[in-house]
């Protein structure tokens, strides 16, 4: 009987007695296109500064290296030593007008670029002039500051990136990079090493370019520093070559550096470590991440995805030898190994077992879900199952309710009749109650999708919806990698940054969630890890995420697709995954964060753990679902989905009474709205002039007074080419008025703009009258509190930026925290020189503040310092986006610096310095906020601290994080620990109100005039041909789960339906009129008989008339004054007077009215006998 051994043998690092190597012949180097060949310069010569254009038939020039040293030549490339742009660093000058009045175009380059390049700022080379202000043709291989390698044309002042998704470029590697301008399909590429990294639209050419007078190689028209490295060939077409003749030219120049790259692909099989083996099992083949390839001599005893076909007991071992095969650019190297494959030694016993340990059920299923199918070459037959659970070809229960159940399976050997029987534990959940969650993560498309990598390459989760899903947090990731590591002191790097693929949601044996994805480079390349691991991390309830790292399952033949299932039979989990052969593998786990705990790797196939095709979800790349119970697709809907107004509270009636006054202010304020996530919140109520007059308050009746919910929907922009904005209410000797400044950014060049730097602000008395609608009109005026060449308290002279400027009121004075910066080495404003500085306004004698919208009324601009006076940023120098705010009574500043949030304690009386230590509290770890977390803004709200901040890099990809603490109870905010960030972005790209708003960030919380909170921020636009960062604001919301929602719709706010509102007026008839007086009755004896008294006093304010009628006679007043009393005697002649009553009646004129009244007083009786 043969058997079928599936188990895994690693390869066995030992002397390498069977090991061929080679290396992979290189030919004569390929002719390169050209036809449209205008320039074509070879670094390869050993002297001299001209570099002759050897193109055929052009007529363009020579080229010539700048600040050249005989030692830049080596015989087969330039060196390019780089330094600032004003030092000696040398540069290549090409000829003038190179591309002049061409539609489309290539640019060759064959380059090494230094480290120094890749994390910073840099021309690769320049198609234009000195000047960086209106027009340019570059490339540029920087993968720092959320940048990575890309291909950009400016003209008209308007500049056009079309970057890479991953940096994909090795400091000191020769790389090939390709420019094309295709003005015909108006597009741009890049490519790298032959293959396409970056397309996108470009509606410009280098035509587009007119002044072409400084072209050039490793020099910029910005103040960036030269070109580190070097180059060994530079190439124009004035045509756009074709895939096919982008690679052609690449493979050409690789030929230049053969023995190099050949180097480079011997390094890569060194690094397999791999040898000559004995094994009758399956063996791992690594292929460093997809760089190498194996070749078999006999693929049917050890195929190339290392399936072993072992001879059966007795028989004699086959040795086969298995050839590594790495390319680098087309320059191959070759190892060949010997496996000598023995006979099987895997008994019927032990092979069942293998087998069935393939067959799980999972820990969580949904009543009506299918019985896992039984692994290839075995049958499984239900044995036994709680009561409560069938088990057919699905797994039913009819309890409303979860029941946990325990089903046992029977597991055949199809080749031996060997069984074994395996109970698992099982939760089912209710069909009714429970909701399919789909985790997945996009294929890439554009960031105008907000579906750019550093967002498609995370997990995303979509509810079931019908037969197809229904994506949250519009399509949008929700669980995102973090940096390979912390983020060093010195801030966030590109190289750290990562991405994720192929998520896979499971449940944990404890009752939370676990993830398991593939995690990558940043944009998706390979970062290395998986080639052995995968990543891990839990959620409690898929709100929240704890990345506990990387999984190592024991191989380093690629760990592609991971799954996890938690094996209740055997109490351990089992991670399934797919080699880079395509091979499937399967391990086990006690604990996945103990790697001690790790089985055996084996050959196979997994039951319980497949993915899902994710049908409907647009660019679906790779996912699963997992059953959850409605508590938690609630909360998922609450958090990641649409909220809507459905209900506006009926209005409490209003009375008033007949001829009284009746005004707006005397009905309800505001109304009550309810949302369909059991939230609420109020809105002001504007009640209809015309429908108020109506109501007739001389005439008793019900009207009913008409109004409409206030939720005005303002411009959109705001503010054009207005970024980081800010709006702050603010209390002017009793005057409610609202100010406005923001950061000048036309054609998204915030630094030294074409209409030159200030900073703007606006004053009203409303919202609306900020807006450019308003000034446009003439109802506002822009008003410049700083321009360029203003100097500041130490006298130096400001000369650009003016960034991110705040409204604050600090130690009783309205105050700008912003950044303004001073010329740099070149001689113009330069980022890098700005500090977080202060202003405040004057105040009179009397306290009273002076006139905002007056310049000379606001202080110098003042530097803030730490508390011993040195700079804030030792290490960069700039230090940008400052805020202020309070706690517990202690005042702190939040602010940007290398790329992250630092807070510090201040006190108000000295605003320009620290009390505190900066502590770097916040460093962005996501791809979403990449490198830079900058804009902090603190609003407290129900005992929280709510601090926004926008990560990523300006632009189209920009977003808004989260940051919370507890407030009020005294917590020292300075301790990083305090702070709780979100993992996702709380406001991001999107459709607000049908139209897309991109790069939505640097956001502040406000209030309008009617105490609802604003959302004040910028998004990128081309809004009236212009491209930088405008101004918009909306309402913010808070959600059920405690939550801001900074994006919710015009019909989400206040549903059409619920819009008009309604009150009842009830006017009151007026009471009939009055008479007050008093009347009291006693008895007194006069000789023996009794005499009875009647006392009146008129406590009415007029004159009353009086009649008084008692059993014993009736006397009258004619008038009796308001505030008189009048006394009446009445004789009984009686020694006993029996009780009785006084009848008083009293009448008078009230408002031309006349008016009655009577009292009757009872009196006891009397004796005078």
């Amino acid at each position: 009987m043969r058997l079928f051994p599936r188990r895994k043998a690693a390869l066995v690092v030992t002397a390498i007695s069977a090991m061929v190597l080679g290396l992979g012949a290189t030919g004569a180097q390929a002719a390169v296109p050209d036809q449209g060949l205008v320039a074509q310069y070879d670094f390869t010569q050993t002297s001299g500064a001209s570099v002759p254009n050897s193109a055929p038939g052009s007529s363009l020039g020579a080229a010539t290296v700048q600040n050249l040293q005989a030692t830049d030549w080596t015989g087969s490339q330039l060196t390019l030593r780089g330094g600032a742009k004003t030092s000696t660093g040398n540069w290549v000058r090409l000829p003038n007008d190179i591309l002049q009045g061409k539609t489309s175009a290539t640019v060759v380059a064959e380059v090494k670029a230094s480290q120094a390049m890749l994390n910073g700022f840099h021309f690769l080379w320049n198609i234009g002039n000195d000047s960086s202000a209106t027009e340019y043709f570059f490339a540029s291989l920087n993968c720092g500051s959320g940048r990575a390698p890309l291909v950009g044309l400016k003209s008209a002042g308007v500049e056009r990136l079309v970057q890479s998704s991953s940096c994909g470029v090795t400091a000191n590697q020769w790389v090939s990079v390709v420019a094309v301008v295709d003005g015909a399909s108006g597009t741009a590429s890049l490519y790298i090493d032959g293959k396409r990294a970056a397309q996108g639209a470009m509606p410009v050419t280098p035509a587009n370019v007119v002044d072409q007078s400084l072209n050039a190689i490793g020099r910029a028209p910005w103040p960036d520093p030269l070109f580190q490295g070097a180059i060994s060939a530079f190439r124009v077409y004035d045509r756009a070559l074709s895939a096919a003749e982008v690679a052609q030219v690449s493979d050409s120049d690789a030929q230049t550096h053969a023995a190099e790259l050949q180097a480079q692909a011997q390094a890569i099989l060194t690094s397999l470590n791999v040898s000559d083996v004995q094994t009758s099992t399956d063996i791992d083949l690594p292929t460093s991440s997809g760089r190498v390839t194996w070749t078999s001599s006999n693929p049917a005893v050890v195929a190339t995805d290392g399936t072993v076909t072992a001879p059966l007991a007795g028989q004699p071992a086959i040795p086969v030898q298995l050839t590594a095969t790495a390319a680098v650019r087309g320059v191959t190297a070759t190892k060949t190994i010997t496996v000598t494959v023995l006979p099987s030694t895997e008994s019927a016993e032990q092979r069942i077992q293998r087998l069935a340990q393939r067959f799980v059920i999972p820990s969580v299923i949904e009543s009506g879900a299918a019985l896992p199918a039984a692994p290839e070459g075995t049958t499984i037959a239900v044995t036994s199952a709680t009561s409560g659970v069938a088990v057919t070809d699905t797994i039913s229960s009819s309890s409303e309710e979860a029941l946990d159940a325990t089903i046992t399976i029977r597991v055949t050997d199809s080749a031996t009749g060997a069984t074994t029987d395996r109970a698992f534990t099982v939760r089912v959940l209710p069909a009714a109650t429970t909701t399919q969650l789909l985790a997945y993560n996009r294929t890439p498309t554009t960031v105008n999708e907000a579906n750019n990598a550093d967002v498609a390459l995370s997990m995303h989760l979509a509810l079931e919806d019908g037969a197809g899903w229904s994506p949250l947090n519009e399509n949008y990731g929700i669980f995102f990698a973090k940096t390979s590591t912390t983020p060093p002191a010195s801030g966030t790097t590109e190289s750290i940054i990562r991405s994720l693929r192929s998520p896979h949601l499971f449940h944990l044996a404890d009752g939370g969630y676990g993830i398991a994805a593939t995690r990558t480079a940043r944009g998706g390349a390979s970062d290395g890890t998986q080639a052995s691991s995968f990543l891990f991390a839990k959620s409690s309830d898929l709100l929240s995420y704890r990345e506990i790292g990387l999984v190592n399952v024991g191989v380093t033949s690629g760990v592609n697709e991971p799954a996890v299932v938690w094996d209740s039979a055997s109490q351990r989990y089992v991670v399934s995954w797919i080699s880079d052969a395509g091979a499937p593998y399967y391990t086990t786990f006690a604990d996945l964060a103990d790697v001690s705990t790790r089985g055996a790797v084996l050959r196979g196939t997994v039951t319980g753990s497949a993915g899902n095709p994710g049908t409907g979800v647009a660019n679906f790349a790779s996912g699963n679902a997992v059953p959850v119970a409605a508590s938690i697709a609630d909360a998922l809907q609450v958090r990641f989905g649409r909220i809507a107004n459905t209900d506006v509270e009926a209005l409490d009636g209003v009375e008033v009474e007949q001829g009284g006054a009746l005004s707006a202010a005397d009905l309800p304020e505001r109304a009550e709205l309810s949302y369909d996530d059991g939230s609420k919140a109020s809105r002001a109520i504007a009640w209809d002039a015309a429908s108020l007059a109506a109501v007739d308050t001389s005439a008793p009746g019900t009207y009913e007074v008409t109004g409409s919910v206030k939720a005005p929907q303002y411009a959109t922009p705001f503010a054009d080419e207005r970024a980081d904005p800010s709006v702050f209410r603010f209390d002017w000797n009793g005057q409610q008025k609202f100010l406005m400044i923001a950061t000048e950014d036309l054609n998204l060049n915030p630094i030294d703009p074409a209409n030159g730097p200030h900073m703007p602000i606006r004053i009203a008395d409303t919202i609306e009258e900020l807006s450019d609608d308003a000034v446009d009109a003439g109802r506002n005026v822009e008003i410049d509190l700083l321009r360029a060449g203003d100097t500041d308290a130490d006298g130096g002279v400001m000369t650009g930026c003016f960034w991110a400027p705040e409204f604050h009121v600090i130690g009783g004075k309205l105050s700008i925290l912003f950044m303004p910066c001073y010329n740099g080495s070149n001689g113009r404003p330069d980022m890098w020189t700005g500090r977080a500085s202060i202003i405040q306004l004057k105040q009179d004698a009397q306290g009273a503040d002076l006139d905002p919208a007056v310049p000379a009324n606001w202080t110098k601009a003042q530097k803030v310092v730490r508390s011993d006076g040195s700079i804030l940023n030792p290490i960069q120098s700039i230090s940008l986006d400052m805020t202020y705010f309070q706690d517990s009574g202690q005042s702190y500043y939040m602010w940007q610096m290398l790329g992250a949030i630092f807070i510090a304690k201040m006190d108000p009386a000295d605003p320009t310095r620290l009390t505190s230590a900066p502590v770097r509290i916040l460093a962005p770890e996501y791809a979403w906020d990449n490198t830079i977390a900058e804009g902090p803004n603190v609003h407290v709200h129900d005992g929280k601290l709510y601090m926004i901040y926008s990560g990523s890099t300006v632009g189209d990809s920009y977003t808004t994080g989260l940051a919370t603490a507890t407030a009020g109870q005294n917590v020292d905010l300075t301790d990083p620990a305090a702070w709780s960030k979100l993992n996702y972005p709380i406001q991001k790209s999107g459709v607000f109100n049908g139209a897309w708003q991109l790069g939505t960030g640097h956001g502040m919380w406000s209030h309008d005039e009617d105490d609802n909170l604003l959302y004040v921020f910028h998004a990128r636009t081309d809004h009236d041909g212009l491209s930088g960062r405008d101004m918009f604001v909306r309402r913010v919301h808070w959600a059920a789960d405690g939550l801001p929602v900074f994006d919710m719709e015009e019909d989400e706010e206040v549903a059409p339906d619920n819009r008009a509102v309604k009150v009842a007026v009830t006017v009151t008839a007026a009471p009939a009129a009055t008479l007050d007086y008093t009347a009291t009755v006693t008895a007194r004896c006069v000789a023996g008989k009794v005499v009875q008294t009647v006392l009146i006093t008129n406590t009415d304010d007029v004159a009353l008339a009086l009649q008084t009628t008692s059993p014993y006679g009736t006397k009258a007043t004619a008038s009796l004054a308001a505030g008189k009393s009048v006394s009446y005697a009445f004789t009984t002649r009686l020694a006993t007077m029996p009780p009785g009553s006084v009848k008083v009646d009293a009448s008078a004129t009230v408002g031309g009215t006349a008016v009655t009244g009577t009292q009757t007083v009872t009196y006891p009786q009397a004796n005078c006998g």
